[in-house]
């Protein structure tokens, strides 16, 4: 009987090292899979948004070159520069320079007071290459705008063959910010795009201060890229450091690269969460076996069925009993809390102002004109605005004791604790902006823009003895509402008491 313990005990641990080993080198080739796939895939995102505007710098070229534009012709010029860019989302602006880089046209409403462009780099590029391909310039800031573009150009020569000047487009950096920001990845894993000389043109997660820095340290330049034009590899990063598994490929009709990486320390800790229960289970079965199987056999296995049938009926009630709670504190739609966690999350708040002499703050907010877009577009697509409406809320910088909810209809409310006045109106001012930046069509709004819209109003106070209970709290940030809707909306207003 010890022998077929000791036989059996040692069968189990090689089986069960053996198979986590297994799991663990098949987790990490699947990462590398899937890090490869979804480089390739970005690369083919940003292959067809570049030629997008590669056509159209060609098609502009082509009406352009080679003859002159009469001064009656240039507002029609314009009008098509215009058109060409409401057409394509990734464009910032489209324009025109002539030999000595003084504007001719743009896309924009208007061209600023003696504007001359000849000193960037890509005017000086043409000027002194007669390449007839496009130019992907390093990322620079609009001098029509401030935001930050990657400079797309073309050169144009005259029917002498002479350099005539530059159509150029500029690709705005928040077009890859919102498509990079649609995949779900831990906070650490980063998604980038680069320059064939490993120039920085974006990544995230990390800051615009890394744009135009230069990477050629990194081994995804100094090896990786030299074997293959794409393919997956893990090392240290060069931006801060992490060990990463890397996928990367390099665009085929343009000099950039794109890589994705999931951060390895992320992977590590998720196969062991998978792994724990089977570990815990083995060491435990050992454990009883050792113990038990000295005396009675049949005992043993008795007792360890009944025992591991106690632990899955314990395990499935508070499963069953976890989610419950969830699904009463949370709304179905948006994912948000609902107004049921909300009323007693405000009420907590309330009487922690009250206890510790501390802010809180509450900001309600309101879909502009929902009503007429459920009209224009049927309640489904109103859902969608909703739960859109609710991710860019979910996704604004706030603290675990912040609580964004649903308060009902197409109203929302943000309660925080621990804030005053001014950075409760900062927060309802991003609310504003994060949910007007989704750019969701709205024909029926009264808001310009025609995109969806939403107004805030917060409230601001320190909970005094006689100070105001939770509904009077709730009826002074509406008043702020009301007065952010009939001051125009698409705004926020704050008050204080």
């Amino acid at each position: 009987m010890v022998i077929f313990l000791i036989i059996m005990s040692i069968a189990v641990v090689g089986i069960n090292g053996w198979t986590l080993w297994d799991s663990y080198d098949r987790t990490l080739r699947a990462t590398h899979d899937q890090a490869k796939n979804l480089s390739v895939s970005l690369a083919r995102q940003a292959e067809d948004t570049f030629l997008q505007v590669e056509i159209t710098l060609t098609d502009i070229a082509r009406e352009i070159s080679g003859k002159p534009v009469a001064s009656d012709q240039l507002e029609a010029l314009r009008s098509v520069l215009r058109g060409r860019q409401a057409i394509l989302p990734q464009l910032h602006g489209l324009f025109i320079y002539d030999a000595e880089g003084n504007w001719f046209a743009t896309s924009g409403n208007t061209i600023p007071v003696n504007a001359n462009n000849a000193d960037r780099e890509y005017f000086i590029w043409h000027r002194t290459h007669a390449d007839p391909e496009i130019h992907i310039g390093k990322v620079i800031r609009s001098r029509s705008t401030g935001d930050l573009v990657i400079p797309v150009s073309l050169r144009l020569t005259s029917r002498e063959g002479r350099f005539a000047g530059v159509a150029l487009a500029t690709v705005s950096i928040d077009y890859f910010r919102q498509h990079y920001s649609y995949y779900v990845l831990s906070e650490r894993s980063l998604l980038g795009l680069f320059m064939a000389d490993s120039t920085v043109m974006y990544v995230r997660p990390f800051p615009d201060s890394v744009i135009n820095t230069s990477l050629s340290s990194s081994p995804l330049f100094t090896h990786a890229l030299k074997a293959s034009a794409s393919g997956s590899g893990a090392w240290r990063s060069a931006m801060d450091n992490e060990v990463r598994i890397f996928g990367y490929a390099r665009l085929n009709r343009y000099p950039l690269i794109v890589a994705a990486g999931y951060d390895k320390r992320d992977i590590q800790a998720q196969w062991r969460a998978d792994n724990l229960l089977s570990v815990v289970l083995s060491l435990s079965l050992l454990a009883a076996l050792f113990l038990l199987g000295f005396f009675v056999l049949r005992q043993v296995r008795v007792s360890m069925k009944n025992h591991l049938e106690m632990t899955q009926l314990r395990d499935d009630l508070t499963t069953i009993n976890h989610t419950l709670q969830a699904l009463a504190l949370v709304d179905g739609l948006t994912g948000l809390a609902n107004r049921r966690q909300f009323d007693i999350f405000l009420e907590q708040s309330l009487q922690r102002s009250a206890r510790n002499q501390e802010p809180v703050s509450l900001i309600m907010m309101d879909i502009d004109f929902f009503k007429r877009y459920n009209d224009a577009y049927g309640h489904v697509a109103g859902d969608e605005c909703l739960k859109k409406v609710g991710e860019a809320l979910l996704h604004l910088p706030h603290r675990q004791s912040d609580l964004i909810a649903r308060y009902g209809g197409e109203e929302f409310a943000i309660v925080l604790p621990y804030t005053g006045i001014k950075d409760a109106a900062k927060f309802a001012q991003r609310a504003v902006e994060a949910v007007r930046a989704i750019g969701l069509p709205h024909a029926e709004t009264d808001v310009p823009g025609k995109i969806v819209t939403i107004s805030a109003g917060s409230y601001s106070c320190i909970v005094k003895g006689n100070g105001p209970d939770a509904r009077a709290f709730k009826e002074h940030a509406d008043q702020a509402l009301y007065q952010a809707k009939h001051s125009g909306r698409n705004c926020g207003i704050s008050t204080e008491g």
